[in-house]
């Protein structure tokens, strides 16, 4: 039996949060990314699974969207 080399296909958790987002809030590919002032062909790709963001890119579409990655402090900090 021979085995592929093949590596397994994971979406990473901030990837897939993203685009729900962008999906669950009805929001276009050029909506998106006129909104966050990024490329168009860039977004298209992402959702459609073609191609990974940039950083720099994803903190733009996040930022548009009122996206935070995490709270700045652990919520146990937060009860003081």
């Amino acid at each position: 039996m021979r085995k592929t080399n093949k590596k397994p296909t994971t979406k990473k958790p901030v990837s897939q949060a993203l685009r729900r987002t962008i999906r669950k809030r009805g929001l276009t590919a050029y909506a998106t990314a006129k909104q966050a002032g990024v490329s168009v062909d860039a977004v298209q790709r992402f959702l459609k699974d073609e191609r990974g963001l940039s950083l720099d890119t994803v903190d733009k579409i996040a930022d548009s969207l009122d996206l935070a990655l995490c709270d700045e402090k652990p919520a146990e900090q937060k009860r003081e």
